[in-house]
């Protein structure tokens, strides 16, 4: 029987050499996002993702899942959230 892990969704932006990114990280609640980073592991999974392309800034594609390589990625940011 597979233990299941409660977490949360975090919105962030991710930049890697070739694309933004706008999706989904997981984290355990309460948890940061840095911690989630530096998980010894090559690549930052993502779910709900939207491909951007760099220069025009166009969609490209809409993922269910995505595992970004870690060794692509200038900047992950959290989507900031308008307050209610």
């Amino acid at each position: 029987m597979a233990v299941q892990v409660v977490k949360e969704k975090v919105p962030v932006i991710v930049l890697t050499t070739s694309y933004r990114l706008e999706g989904d990280m997981h984290v355990v609640p309460g948890g940061r996002l840095i911690d989630e980073i530096n998980r010894e592991r090559g690549f930052i999974p993502l779910t709900n993702a939207t491909l951007f392309d760099p220069v025009s800034g166009q969609p490209v594609d809409t993922l269910d899942f995505i595992a970004v390589n870690k060794a692509l990625v200038l900047m992950v940011a959290p989507v900031e959230t308008p307050a209610s």
